[in-house]
């Protein structure tokens, strides 16, 4: 991105307090991973919008848990990908929605759960990992939610008919398919979109004297979406 670098050299110039910028994050392909080129997706485009604000972007991956102690602790200077509901919890400042969580579920591919409401599926066994916050009104329904250490333990599970159906962002749920395709031979999205929620980045409040990071990064988005590369990271497949 040969305006990026020109724009950072600009920036510096005019006296931009130029930093490296940690964040920490969920292993949560194909938005965030370190199995992923460029960190995957939403990393890929953060560190496009902060180097056109003259920063770099160190990201560190870690379970949730983690996640949330080290921010406790002020060892970040933000995380991400974050739904609203974590901002408040941790106390961060939200940037612009990077893109969106479309929660659901999924199921084997003959069940016949495919396309049915939400209030049909009362008293089904759902898979959920442990730890993770999900949205109340999927869970408040009567459902039977049962947990595992991750979402492709879930899946693995269902493939073995030890769940109904597994509660799964649709994007991440179809990634993890593909990285195994015998699951992807047997399992299938439910066809219903049940929640939609901004991913963000929550970043630090400002001490005295420093710029707002949220501002800065918002700034370097509003550029990378008027130049067309916001939309050709979101849509790169991820590798």
């Amino acid at each position: 991105m040969r305006f990026g670098l020109l724009l950072i050299s600009l920036l510096v110039c005019l006296g931009l307090q130029a930093r490296e910028i940690r964040l920490a994050s969920l292993d949560y392909p194909p938005f965030s991973s370190p199995k992923l080129q460029d960190g995957g997706k939403l990393v890929a485009l953060s560190r496009a919008a902060l180097q056109l604000q003259g920063h770099s972007l160190k990201v560190d991956f870690m379970p949730w848990a983690r996640v949330v102690l080290a921010i406790k602790r002020g060892d970040y200077d933000g995380a991400l990908p974050l739904w609203p509901t974590d901002l408040v919890e941790l106390h961060l400042r939200p940037s612009r929605p990077l893109a969106y969580s479309e929660m659901g579920f999924f199921v084997r591919r003959d069940s016949t759960l495919q396309g049915l409401p939400l209030e049909a599926l009362k008293g089904l066994r759902v898979g959920i990992v442990r730890g993770y916050a999900y949205p109340k009104r999927l869970l408040s329904g009567g459902l039977i939610a049962e947990e595992a250490a991750n979402d492709i333990s879930n899946l693995r599970k269902l493939a073995a008919r030890r769940f109904d159906l597994v509660l799964l962002e649709r994007e991440v749920g179809l990634h993890l398919l593909q990285e195994e395709p015998l699951l992807g031979q047997q399992l299938i999205w439910q066809g219903r979109l049940h929640e939609r929620i901004p991913l963000l980045i929550g970043f630090r409040p400002a001490s005295d004297g420093e710029d707002e990071l949220a501002e800065q990064f918002d700034d370097g988005l509003k550029h990378l979406l008027a130049s067309g590369e916001y939309l050709r990271i979101l849509q790169s497949p991820a590798r």
